[in-house]
């Protein structure tokens, strides 16, 4: 192997580690705002059992699209780290749109809350 060979073979390994490093991040940070929300979701939860019954039963069905949301973004999650590089940049932009979604509803919901 060449001199230029080995730094175009080395300069590739470099790369593939700092994609790697860059999609365990992304993963990472993905993965702490499910279990963000998830809390959150908890602590509604318990707020509502201390709330007159016709506000408990609307807080309870915006908690279901919440935990739905949530469930749709671990899913989206899940096929992020199973996929391959190829298919990576269009699951990713998938997975940020679900995040986007369950943003929204919890934004909405404690918003509707105020």
């Amino acid at each position: 192997m060449t001199t230029q060979q080995h730094i175009v073979s080395r300069s590739s390994q470099e790369m593939a580690n700092v994609d790697e490093r860059l999609r365990q991040a992304i993963l990472d940070k993905r993965q702490a705002q499910i279990q963000e929300l998830s809390d959150k979701i908890d602590q509604l939860q318990n707020q509502a059992k201390q709330v007159a019954e016709g506000v408990r039963d609307e807080t309870q069905s915006k908690l279901k699209e919440l935990r739905a949301a949530r469930d749709a973004a671990t899913s989206r999650l899940q096929e992020l780290q199973r996929s391959s590089q190829d298919a990576w940049s269009g699951l990713l932009e998938q997975t940020d749109e679900a995040f986007q979604s369950m943003s929204d509803r919890f934004h909405a919901f404690v918003n509707s809350q105020s």
